[in-house]
């Protein structure tokens, strides 16, 4: 008997831990996202405040399924290094800078996220809770093919 249960049990934990390995579902809740917008010339003076290579990028943080963006919120301009793993916030010298030699004005600018990145998740997640909402309402189609019979 208790060699039974030693094995059922085993199972089970093994059963258990084969499921979970298998659905890791990619899931970002909340993530930091940072995208290059302008590369900025190696002789900025920009790149003379920061004492290194940096770049103009957008940071947002994402909320998302299996690569899928669903959410995005606290969207803004920031400097990052040419990895994009680290950032520094614009400060008003350097908005300035940005917006007298580059051309580019943080105050004006939208921000520059894709089609897919602000709405393709929340159409596709729409459809699916459409489809299952959908799936879920009982069909009223009668079976005309069974009739009784009077005997």
């Amino acid at each position: 008997m208790k060699k039974r249960l030693f094995l059922i049990t085993a199972a089970a934990l093994f059963a258990t831990s084969m499921v979970t390995a298998k659905a890791k579902i990619p899931v970002c809740f909340p993530c930091e996202t940072i995208e290059t917008v302008q590369e900025l010339p190696t002789d900025s003076e920009i790149q003379k405040l920061m004492g290194q290579k940096v770049n103009l990028s957008y940071l947002n943080t994402e909320y998302g399924v299996l690569g899928m963006s669903v959410w995005n919120s606290n969207g803004r301009f920031v400097l990052s290094d040419i990895s994009n793993n680290t950032y520094f916030e614009i400060d008003a010298p350097t908005a300035t800078i940005l917006k007298e030699k580059h051309g580019f004005d943080i105050e004006t600018a939208a921000d520059p996220l894709t089609f897919w990145k602000k709405t393709g998740g929340k159409l596709v997640l729409g459809l699916i809770v459409v489809l299952i909402i959908w799936g879920s309402i009982p069909s009223k189609k009668k079976d005309d093919s069974i009739k009784p019979t009077n005997i």
